[in-house]
């Protein structure tokens, strides 16, 4: 009886180490710059989660009106369009390593301009900084392509997209308890303290661990920047034109609905706050299990849109989105927040996966860095006049910004259900 029971305890560990062995041979690519970009966006993601919930009223706080909120959010658009331009010719020409450590350093000193604001204008100066500073996020993308093996490609981005987001879960309850106790200025103010630290963190890590990957990068020169400048829009024409009339289709409801999401984003934590009455806390808590559903359900639904078609789930996401943000809008407290955010989970877990699978379906190859980098670009700028749009309407009635992102949101649908078919041949 006893040799049995050691035999049944020598089974069980042999078959945990074979596990344990397996493990580490799957995520054996976790290293290098890969796990320097992940261990970095862990503070990256947690703090852009604690502001995003509460950016508006605290704006509001500082003296903003709602038109002046949709303002700066244009102009942070407006200016995150233009530096990827010249942000995509430094990555190819000059290298990564230079420009990412560099600007993250001043991503994280332009919230001091948030910690200390007298008033929103200055909010508005930090805001500006920030976003000419993400000039870096093509060589972002580059430095990440170049550091996942092919061969571990899918697990690679699986990875980089649900790692880092975990401690996210509980940024917003964080944020909320703050603004809570606090109030929505001094709160807000320890959370941009909070964000400048763990930018600081996130900027040391990517300074000490972070390698270039780029053979020969050649010295920054203005001249070719502004080359860069001045050919985007012929680079913009010619990708529209290569483009298939199908993937045209599939760009204008891209850009429909990038033009439907800042209004909406803008003004929802205002709306909750100020309309439904839900507190700061109550609020925290329904993003942090907004995140959570988005997180438990990311993997599953990734095999959903692979077994139903991408056509089929963006249409169900959008099924989904509509009567919810009717919710939305007839929300009158804290129970019903919850269900809409948990069915704004659901719709997220299926729309992006199956967007970003069509393009790959019907973008080839060899046009695809192009092609891409053109929508990308198309959807930035598609959002600058949308939320100073968004903070007239909010004005007019709080109510109004997400009746038009839900008819916005229905013409997406309709363009998907009539226009776009489902390529029968995958590129690959």
């Amino acid at each position: 009886m006893q040799e049995s029971r050691s035999s049944d305890v020598q089974g069980r560990f042999h078959s945990l180490r074979g596990l344990l062995t397996k493990i580490r041979s799957e995520f054996s690519f976790m290293r290098g710059n890969l796990l320097t970009l992940i261990v970095s966006w862990l503070f990256v993601f947690f703090t852009f989660s604690m502001t995003s919930s509460f950016e508006s009223p605290f704006f509001t706080d500082l003296g903003a009106p709602p038109e002046v909120i949709g303002l700066m959010g244009s102009v942070g658009a407006l200016v995150l369009g233009l530096v990827r331009i010249p942000g995509a010719v430094i990555a190819d020409r000059h290298g990564r390593r230079q420009i990412i450590v560099m600007m993250t350093f001043v991503i994280a000193f332009s919230f001091l301009f948030h910690m200390f604001a007298p008033d929103w204008r200055f909010v508005l100066i930090g805001l500006v900084i920030s976003n000419l500073s993400l000039i870096y996020q093509p060589a972002l993308d580059a430095i990440l392509a170049d550091s996942v093996p092919p061969e571990k490609r899918g697990m690679g981005y699986a990875a980089v997209n649900v790692i880092p987001r975990i401690p996210t879960i509980f940024a917003p309850a964080v944020a909320g308890y703050l603004v809570d106790s606090y109030g929505v200025v001094p709160g807000m103010r320890l959370v941009y303290t909070v964000v400048f630290f763990c930018m600081l963190a996130a900027a040391l890590i990517r300074l000490f661990y972070l390698r270039e990957t780029l053979e020969n990068p050649q010295p920054i020169e203005l001249g070719a920047v502004k080359e860069a400048f001045q050919g985007s829009l012929t680079a913009i024409r010619e990708a529209w034109r290569d483009m298939p009339r199908n993937l045209r289709f599939v760009t204008i409801a891209f850009l429909v609905s990038a033009f439907e999401e800042p209004m909406f984003r803008m003004f929802t934590s205002l709306y909750v706050l100020n309309v439904v009455g839900v507190t700061a806390l109550e609020w925290g808590f329904v993003n942090t299990v907004w995140i959570a559903t988005a997180l438990i359900l990311g993997f599953p639904f990734g095999k959903v849109v692979d077994k139903i078609g991408r056509k089929r789930s963006i249409l169900l996401s959008y099924a989904l989105f509509m009567p919810s943000t009717l919710l939305f809008i007839l929300s009158n407290g804290f129970s019903m927040l919850l269900i809409v955010y948990i069915l704004f989970g659901v719709g997220d877990c299926l729309i992006m996966p199956a967007y970003n699978a069509l393009l790959a379906d019907l973008i080839p190859r060899k046009k695809r860095g192009r092609i891409m980098g053109t929508i990308v670009t198309l959807n930035i700028l598609a959002t600058v006049p949308a939320s100073a749009f968004g903070g007239v309407l909010y004005a007019s009635s709080p109510a109004y910004p997400f009746i038009l992102s839900m008819i916005l949101g229905a013409l997406v649908g309709l363009v998907i259900l009539f226009a776009v078919k489902e390529p029968k041949i995958k590129e690959e």
